[in-house]
């Protein structure tokens, strides 16, 4: 740990000491056990991606980056996790660090370094995956021969939650003492890296868990059966823990307040839990989470901000130590009300500071509306499922600290006047990003409002949150001087006119996709046959109100994730009645990544939507479509269509790049011109693009 600090730094702490004034209890001072810590704001155990490989997680500079950045952002606690503590707890694709063996010291010791360097303290959380794991990478013929193909559990109970009921191997006496020593030995590990402290990961399903409840726990042994013995593993983790630290760091835990699972256990027992474990361990804090895997720990974007409440106050009722409250807190005006209310002490922010890692010191200094707030896309824990590192829907920096961090933007000598034509996440990220190294910036926009196709994602039931991503990027864009025009269409006859009026030295397009109202898509690639005789229309043209279909509603369903169903859900609001259409076997199948399925799906079944699956539409004949069985040659049904919805193939909209081309003006494509996905790529290379212009 440095003993300078630098003026940036000496400029932070006066930052946060002001913003005492305006949030009394979030940025007062406080102490864990011995170590003193400036502010409530924790970084709390998320998926820590910054390493090698999931087979290795040794951490890499990217984590030295990643945390250092969230530090310089005035976050007063961070906490690292989840960290496997034992070889068999391997969770791929899951790729997340380790401290089973000593190559971690020297990288968390860099970590811990430039951490405090900044003024923040910084623990790790100690995990073990249990029946989450999964072994598939050591199956790979490269890998050690002799590595085990099982995941490990108390009992041999399926994991419930997924396809393929994957079942654990019973783990034996001597292989739980090998686990608990494996926590000690972990923890000891992470102090001599020079961490202020360690969290005993108790929560969301995962080992220690897994021994405490009834549902995954049929043991007849000390370790299982009775309250008593089920609490076995985690007291005596958390002993052998805290003998191989020592007295000075400090000890936490994080647990679910309930886990909205059948025969799992909820707020009452608990309760109890946290109770006996204060009584009979020298610990220093507990972490209040809530829900399983795939059961609200990543919360869709309507839930209420600290919707968790009632959880954490009934842990607090029993509880002696600091409570951490999480719960889809964005604002510092709700951090501020939730410990206003005395059933916290500290304020967890995990997505909301994946969204902006300078929360802190925005709120601290009265720009709290600058924060560009988290609209619970949950992009983050949607590409940590699938194998790659967190990401932001709409803050490309992140894992990216090192090139595009907090103070890499360089002014150029020579702005350039530039026009982007489109105001959704690409061109708004562009003209922020490019008026902020001082160009001089237009933004042309054909609609009455800004943010493109996250604009249309917000007028579907429940995804309000998402208007933000435009909204904010627009303000920000704006506040760097870039200017925006609305109602400003760029069409190809007139190119002139624009050229004329703003002689730009560079033009980007940026003018995103449209839906295809006839149903192509890339079953057959090709529109749907008789599209032209019925009443055919984009889901666009339904939520933006330009058509209002009534009677019977086929909505076709290519994409299988959130669009069609809640198109249809909107319908059935508005009187229509709806039916769905998939060739897919399941609605929604995208949104199991995310987590949105088990929100989705009640909606629907609740809405009263009819759904047809395994099936794709043979013809269109006016009111009438026909339907065929995708996995049953000639099985055909007919259903009536007053009207017929598409949420098929987009097209990009880019027919103005070639004819500026052609002229010889500098032009750059970006965003879904380039080709339809999502408002991830959109934002990444607006803000690459930006980066590169001189």
């Amino acid at each position: 740990m440095s003993n300078e600090m630098t003026a940036t730094d000496h400029a932070l702490d006066q930052v946060l000491e002001g913003g005492r004034e305006r949030y009394p209890r979030l940025f007062g001072a406080w102490r864990l056990r011995n170590t003193p810590i400036r502010n409530r704001v924790v970084f709390p155990p998320t998926c820590a991606t910054w390493v090698t490989d999931g087979l290795n997680g040794v951490f890499t500079d990217m984590a030295v980056d990643y945390y250092a950045e969230r530090a310089k952002g005035g976050v007063g606690l961070i906490l690292m996790g989840a960290t496997h503590v034992h070889a068999s707890s391997l969770a791929a694709p899951l790729a997340v660090g380790q401290l089973f063996d000593d190559r971690n010291i020297e990288p968390l010791r860099r970590i811990a370094e430039a951490v405090h360097s900044h003024g923040a303290k910084i623990g790790i959380q100690l995990w073990h995956s249990g029946v989450r794991g999964n072994p598939f990478p050591k199956t790979e013929p490269s890998f050690d021969p002799d590595a085990t193909w099982h995941t490990v559990g108390p009992s041999q109970v399926p994991l419930g939650e997924g396809t393929g009921g994957v079942t654990p191997k019973e783990l034996s006496d001597a292989e739980i003492e090998e686990i608990l020593d494996a926590y000690a030995a972990a923890a000891a590990r992470a102090v001599a890296a020079g961490l202020d402290g360690v969290e005993f990961h108790l929560s969301h399903g995962y080992l220690a868990w897994q021994f405490l409840s009834p549902l995954y726990n049929k043991r007849t042994d000390r370790w299982g059966g009775s309250y008593e013995n089920r609490l076995r593993f985690p007291v005596e983790a958390m002993r052998r823990i805290r003998a191989a630290i020592g007295d000075e760091p400090f000890l936490g835990y994080r647990i679910n307040s309930t886990s909205f699972w059948p025969n799992d256990l909820e707020t009452e027992q608990v309760t109890r839990i946290v109770a006996d474990l204060e009584a009979r361990l020298d610990i220093d804090y507990v972490s209040v989470s809530a829900g399983v895997h795939h059961a609200f720990i990543h919360t869709p974007m309507h839930f209420e901000a600290g919707w968790e409440h009632q959880y954490v106050k009934a842990v607090k009722e029993v509880s002696t130590k600091p409570v951490l409250m999480v719960g889809r807190i964005t604002t510092p005006e709700q951090a501020e009300a939730a410990l206003d209310t005395g059933d916290a002490d500290a304020i967890l922010l995990a997505r909301q500071m994946f969204a902006d890692p300078e929360w802190a010191i925005k709120a601290a200094s009265g720009q709290g509306e600058d924060i560009r707030r988290c609209v619970a896309a949950n992009h983050c824990w949607r590409s940590v499922t699938r194998g790659a590192r967190v990401q932001c829907v709409y803050n490309p920096t992140i894992g990216r600290e090192g090139r595009w961090g907090a103070g890499t933007l360089t002014p150029v000598p020579d702005p350039k006047s530039i026009v982007v034509v489109g105001a959704g996440p690409a061109g708004l990220e562009y003209a922020r990003i490019a008026a902020a190294r001082g160009h001089d910036v237009t933004v042309l926009e054909a609609e009455d409002h800004v943010g493109g196709h996250a604009h249309l994602q917000s007028l579907l039931p429940g995804r309000e949150e998402y208007r933000r991503i435009g909204t904010w990027l627009a303000d920000q864009a704006r506040q760097n001087g870039a200017k925006i025009a609305l109602s400003s269409p760029v069409l190809p006859d007139g190119i002139t006119a624009m050229l004329d009026t703003h002689t730009p030295d560079h033009v980007v397009i940026a003018t995103g996709s449209r839906v295809r109202a006839d149903g192509f898509q890339g079953w057959t690639g090709e529109p749907l046959p008789g599209w032209e005789t019925g009443r055919c229309v984009g889901w666009d043209e339904v939520v933006t109100g330009q058509v209002r279909p009534e009677g019977n509603v086929v909505v076709v369903d290519d994409t299988s994730d959130l669009v069609a169903p809640l198109v249809a859900c909107l319908l059935q609001e508005r009187g229509a009645r709806a039916t769905v259409v998939t060739r897919w076997p399941m609605l929604g199948i995208e949104s199991l990544d995310d987590v949105y399925f088990e929100w989705l799906m009640p909606r629907v079944y609740e809405s009263g939507i009819r759904v047809v699956v395994d099936h794709f539409v043979e013809r269109i004949d006016g009111r009438r479509t026909v339907l065929h069985n995708v996995h049953r040659k000639g099985a055909e049904q007919t259903v009536e269509s007053d009207w017929i919805v598409m949420v098929t193939a987009r097209t990009s909209v880019n027919d103005l790049h070639a004819a500026l081309a052609d002229r010889g003006v500098s032009v750059e494509t970006i965003g879904d011109a380039v080709a339809p996905r999502s408002t991830y790529e959109a934002v990444y290379e607006g803000h690459r693009a930006a980066r590169r212009i001189k």
